[in-house]
């Protein structure tokens, strides 16, 4: 299943992209496939990671439950999904697979959102003795794990599946905070929103990602001054093939 996906290095792709200030040189690691899922029925996910700098590169791995509360992703730490190794050394040119298995299992028709954490740790020799192992840079990808008798629904495939599909279902407004206009996103739907290539009108707020909006939450982006004042609301929603309409609230 990953090999299947393009190669993306993600401090180009810039997903969710969580840099030390002490950081700024850019890295050679390469992380695919970018939004694993671990459907009900296996039990693990694989996470390609590779090598493509001219130095060994020591990694952490970690996964966290990801949240969302007052705008802003919320990483918690939990025991129910683990990366096996959780630490790798990546010769140059090299690949490593991580295994993300799950050991607890999400409730019936629901699913989880996590995200994997790969820190790229900086060389023995190069860390301050007085404040220990720091980390060079922080990649973010996010996981999504469904429960028994649920699927997915991003309309990637028209093929028929069984049990419930999970899809988000999504209103807009737009409001000022501050003396800043802002654009939110609510969520009421079973699943996680990825917002792409939207258009508020006739203006296009992003050609790429905008952000997510997990189940149960809102989210805001700020608005620049060109953008209208009102919709209609477009975007691309996860894989969907086709830009949806979002309703306003």
């Amino acid at each position: 299943m990953a090999s299947s996906r393009p190669l993306l290095s993600l401090w180009l792709l810039a997903l969710w992209l969580l840099a030390t200030p002490a950081s700024q040189a850019a890295s050679s690691i390469l992380i695919w496939p970018i939004n694993p899922l671990i459907d009900a029925e296996h039990k693990a996910a694989a996470l390609w990671l590779e090598n493509r700098g001219q130095a060994p590169v020591d990694l952490q791995i970690r996964v966290l439950a990801w949240q969302q509360s007052g705008f802003e992703d919320q990483l918690v730490p939990q025991k129910a999904v683990v990366g096996s190794p959780p630490m790798a050394t990546l010769q140059p040119g090299k690949r490593q697979l991580v295994r993300l298995v799950r050991l607890q299992t999400p409730a019936a028709g629901t699913l989880q959102t996590y995200r994997v954490l790969v820190d790229e740790v900086l060389p023995p020799n190069e860390r301050p003795p007085e404040l220990g192992v720091q980390f060079q840079m922080r990649y973010s990808v996010p996981l999504i794990v469904t429960g028994t008798g649920a699927y997915l629904d991003d309309g990637a495939s028209d093929a028929p599946r069984r049990g419930q599909a999970l899809a988000p279902e999504l209103h807009y407004r737009i409001a000022d905070s501050g003396g800043q206009r802002f654009l939110y996103v609510r969520n009421r739907g079973p699943a996680h929103a990825r917002l792409s290539q939207v258009e508020l009108g006739r203006f296009t707020l992003a050609k790429g990602l905008l952000g997510y909006v997990l189940p149960g939450a809102e989210m805001r982006w700020p608005l620049p001054a060109a953008a209208p004042a009102k919709g209609p609301l477009h975007a691309r929603i996860n894989e969907w093939k086709e830009s949806h309409a979002i309703q306003s609230y």
